[in-house]
């Protein structure tokens, strides 16, 4: 098994904006923005799916420790209204009505 990794003395960090990834030919490819920079890397899918498990793992022991959902939409996912109707009691629905 591999040892830790101290994140505390490793190499320079970089705040990541942004990332563009896709799978081809069995091979993840990542892109990660930030600023005017970009940072490629290609993965196998066997690490891509250690790496997927890994992070969700991790975000799901935050949220439970601390009581919060973080919202992780894809951009194409369509975010949920808040807002609920409810119908009142002896009132009919709009396309009910007649």
């Amino acid at each position: 098994m591999e040892p830790d990794f101290n994140f505390s003395t490793g190499p320079e960090k970089v705040f990541i904006e942004g990332f563009h990834a896709r799978i081809l030919n069995g091979i993840l490819h990542i892109v990660f923005r930030s600023a005017e920079k970009s940072y490629s890397f290609v993965l196998p899918l066997d690490l891509t799916k250690k790496l997927s498990r890994g992070l969700a793992a991790q975000v799901e022991e935050i949220e439970k420790k601390n009581n919060i959902v973080i919202d992780g939409r894809l951009p194409n996912e369509p975010m949920v209204s808040p807002i609920q109707a409810q119908i009142i009691e002896g009132d009919t629905p709009p396309e009910e009505k007649k």
